[in-house]
């Protein structure tokens, strides 16, 4: 018997704007929102019927955005693509064996810290974050999470006890459970 979960995946559903709106928000307070190319894409999705939601985005720096240590691991191929994605562009190559070579270059600059400073966490008078935001946007709706999964339960489970009544007492008068 397969259940009934209508109400708990459409608080699911709620619950994935939610915390959309609450990562966009938090990426505005950190100031990230520089071109607002990651809060926009920002998207919640519910797999099938499986009960799993997601918040998926296009863009892979969110993870330099939510963690900028993220940023110190150096990855060749990584670098490679981006020279080519700006292969044309301020003086860029678009010839393979040019990209290797620039790619190595900016590879070995990196993985040697020779471009500036270290990541600082900038602050505007010393009470800015500027990390973790996917965190800390889910510890602060965490009630609130709870509150909307528990109540589409809760609903669902009213159903289909007044289903199971229904089913093997079908004159019977159900009285608003919930």
């Amino acid at each position: 018997m397969r259940l009934n979960l209508k109400h708990t995946y459409k608080k699911l559903s709620k619950v994935g704007f939610m915390i959309v709106d609450g990562l966009r928000q938090e990426l505005k307070d950190q100031k990230h929102n520089a071109t607002k190319k990651l809060s926009n894409s920002l998207k919640p999705k519910v797999v099938g019927k499986s009960g799993i939601m997601n918040i998926i985005t296009s863009k892979l720096y969110w993870k330099v955005v939510n963690n900028p240590e993220a940023a110190y691991k150096v990855n060749f191929d990584a670098i490679k693509k981006w020279v080519k994605n700006k292969g044309g562009k301020g003086g860029f190559p678009t010839d393979d064996e040019k990209i290797k070579k620039v790619a190595a270059k900016v590879y070995n600059k990196l993985k040697n810290k020779f471009y500036g400073k270290p990541y600082v966490y900038w602050t505007e008078g010393n009470n800015l974050r500027r990390t973790d935001f996917a965190g800390y946007t889910v510890r602060k709706l965490k009630k609130t999470i709870k509150h909307e999964i528990i109540t589409g339960i809760k609903q669902d489970a009213v159903q289909m006890i007044k289903d199971n009544i229904k089913k093997y007492r079908p004159n019977a008068t159900v009285q608003n459970l919930g």
